[in-house]
């Protein structure tokens, strides 16, 4: 026997897929564990992470100190 781990994004794909697996005659069982809810979700993707520390931050105060290069004055 060969067992598989899948990881899925959210419940409603998870509970698609297990449907689709039990209506396949040669999987044996299909083994449901969730993460646990009070646990911190890191963001996956590079984008996500960048994503996510922006919004965590001030717009206004994130890139105060870039000049701009094309006259050198401060943006």
């Amino acid at each position: 026997m060969t067992t598989i781990t899948v990881q899925v994004d959210n419940e409603q794909n998870a509970a698609l897929l297990e449907k689709m697996l039990k209506a396949l005659s040669f999987v044996e069982d299909v083994d449901i564990k969730t993460h646990q809810p009070n646990m911190v979700e890191e963001p996956r993707g590079s984008y996500q992470k960048l994503k996510k520390a922006i919004d965590n931050t001030e717009g206004n105060l994130m890139f105060k100190d870039i000049k701009d290069p094309s006259n050198g004055k401060v943006i």
